[in-house]
């Protein structure tokens, strides 16, 4: 069974570091990072004698009871809609998630602006196996080590051998001691100058939320339009996904009805509510992160997606191209998607995980059964604790029996 990737926040950092960073941060405001939550109020059709209805409800409130604040399943096959969901979208005033409760996506973003390259590509704009070098703007010229023999694959694939910059000290110790004051794009490319690859270029995987930093100033400068634009006029209007949003400010994530979003900042088992963390978190996270959707237009983009209605069957078999690690047991990474088996001998499912500090997503497609499943739960994982466990169970056991059907 595929190992989890933790995705669009840095690796875990020692507990002990963590607790002394947010108790400097924090002081003595418990209500810090809190935001008022709304309900949303659009509805989706679903059908309600779904055949998944009673085992995707009995794995949501049996990892409920075990103390998550709240999850939300959603999915789509022949039989229809089906939306299941336990626990709060916000603990303190008891909000239900609803079908139609937007959330922060994070990594799941990294397939959008793979769907974007692979636009661009068909366009005749840039190669796929060219070097990255002459395509980076001006002001990043020298930046990547390396960049006279890394690809636009690798970056898409991820073995490009570019370090992860979320993953370095100097970004964790901003981040925790300063949480709502996030880098830009320009900041966080700054952490990448002069820094050594992990690897050859080619020769092995390494996951990097760098890689879709430099494929997003590449996609703009090649371009000659912002990231939001292109996600815009290439995929959000064609497709009609009004419940898809890119970098919302807290303002506009608490009026539509974004949930809350909780901690175990203390690997302890108490969780606190980060929210507006978490949203700054997301709207600093680009075209490696920092998209929000709701459930459906998340599923509608990936199935529109798989079926041919974004790019053309053979940028799709690109997609589909797997690498794999020198250490792995079993493909790791496509362009943009990642791939998973659950059950030995059958066919292979792919999609994308997510992690933010306050919450953990997933997109899961199993084409044995044409079955799409989202997930959203808003509590974090990123530290070696209870809810790394929990959440990480959660969502192999939601994913285990969709692979199974």
């Amino acid at each position: 069974m595929k190992h989890m990737k933790f995705s669009a926040f840095p690796r875990m950092a020692p507990i002990a570091a963590i607790a002394l960073l947010l108790i400097t941060a924090t002081g003595c405001r418990k209500d810090l990072y809190q935001l008022k939550t709304v309900t949303c109020t659009a509805e989706t059709p679903m059908n309600t004698a779904h055949p998944m209805k009673d085992s995707l409800q009995r794995i949501i409130d049996k990892y409920v009871q075990l103390g998550i604040p709240g999850v939300q399943v959603t999915v789509k096959n022949a039989d229809g809609w089906y939306f299941a969901s336990g626990g709060y979208a916000s603990l303190e005033d008891q909000t239900p998630f609803r079908p139609c409760t937007p959330g922060w996506l994070f990594s799941l973003t990294k397939t959008y602006t793979a769907a974007l390259v692979m636009k661009s590509v068909e366009q005749g704009l840039i190669r796929l196996d060219q070097p990255i070098g002459p395509m980076l703007p001006a002001e990043y010229a020298g930046y990547i080590n390396g960049q006279e023999k890394i690809t636009v694959r690798m970056l898409l694939n991820h073995s490009s051998g570019i370090i992860n910059m979320t993953e370095l000290p100097e970004f964790h110790v901003d981040q925790l001691n300063h949480p709502l004051q996030q880098p830009s794009v320009a900041g966080l490319m700054r952490l990448l100058r002069g820094k050594p690859l992990l690897f050859e270029p080619g020769s092995d995987f390494s996951y990097s939320n760098a890689n879709f930093l430099v494929l997003q100033v590449i996609l703009e400068k090649v371009r000659s339009k912002s990231y939001e634009q292109l996600l815009r006029e290439d995929i959000l209007q064609p497709l009609s996904l009004e419940q898809t949003y890119y970098a919302p400010g807290e303002e506009m994530a608490a009026s539509l009805g974004f949930p809350s979003y909780y901690f175990d900042r203390f690997a302890n088992a108490q969780l606190e509510n980060i929210t507006r963390w978490n949203n700054k978190l997301g709207a600093a996270c680009y075209g490696y992160g920092g998209i929000a959707a709701s459930a459906a237009d998340a599923i509608r983009f990936y199935e529109a997606l798989f079926t041919g209605k974004v790019i053309s069957p053979a940028s799709l078999q690109e997609m589909r191209t797997w690498v794999k690690g020198k250490n792995s047991e079993q493909p790791d990474y496509g362009l943009g998607l990642e791939y998973y088996q659950y059950h030995q001998g059958t066919d292979p499912q792919y999609g994308h995980e997510g992690d933010g500090i306050g919450c953990t997503t997933q997109m899961f497609y199993s084409p044995a059964s044409n079955t799409y499943m989202y997930i959203n739960c808003n509590a974090g994982r990123q530290l070696f604790g209870p809810y790394l466990f929990k959440t990480t169970d959660m969502k192999n056991e939601l994913c285990r029996y969709v692979a199974g059907q």
